[in-house]
């Protein structure tokens, strides 16, 4: 699986000003039909209500002497997981299904059922969040593909500090 995949540039893509120590701004996921690209924002340049934008979250850049946090915000996954639902392009199948082993591991979805249907393989999971459940397509991803996608969303959302085991399909 290809993404456009960059990290954070600690500075704003419009006006092009480095962001300091402890400095909040937005970055957001743009669906280019070919992956996700990320685009970083700083609060006054800033708009969320462009229809383009897959995701978005606020975060802040961390001070140079304070260890950084392991703090994964399991509602943004949600989010991308809920976007995905009725997507067809492969890297979004298999992209939301690694969200939904993700939330399974973060107690937020419960395995209810496995299911055939057409000779496709799709779990059933129950939602905590949203009392509902969800099914999701079986893409019978290789253990190397999921820890693949798996170091394309770190590196996808800047998280270099998440836990080694984000998913897992065990």
């Amino acid at each position: 699986m290809e993404w456009k995949i960059n990290k954070s540039t600690r500075g704003c893509i419009l006006c092009e000003r480095k962001f300091c120590d402890e400095e909040e701004y937005y970055s957001a996921l743009f669906d280019d039909g070919n992956g996700f690209i990320r685009k970083d924002y700083c609060v006054a340049c800033w708009k969320s209500d462009e229809e383009r934008i897959f995701s978005f979250w606020k975060t802040k850049i961390p001070k140079k002497d304070k260890p950084v946090q392991k703090i994964i915000n399991v509602e943004m996954f949600y989010d991308m997981f809920m976007k995905l639902q009725d997507q067809n392009e492969t890297y979004q199948k298999n992209l939301r299904y690694v969200l939904a082993l993700f939330l399974m591991r973060k107690r937020m979805f419960k395995l209810k059922s496995l299911k055939k249907q057409d000779e496709k393989e799709f779990m059933v999971l129950y939602c905590i969040k949203d009392d509902r459940e969800h099914r999701v397509f079986n893409p019978e991803l290789r253990e190397d593909e999921i820890e693949s996608i798996t170091s394309e969303m770190k590196q996808l959302l800047d998280l270099p500090y998440a836990e080694n085991n984000f998913v897992s399909n065990r």
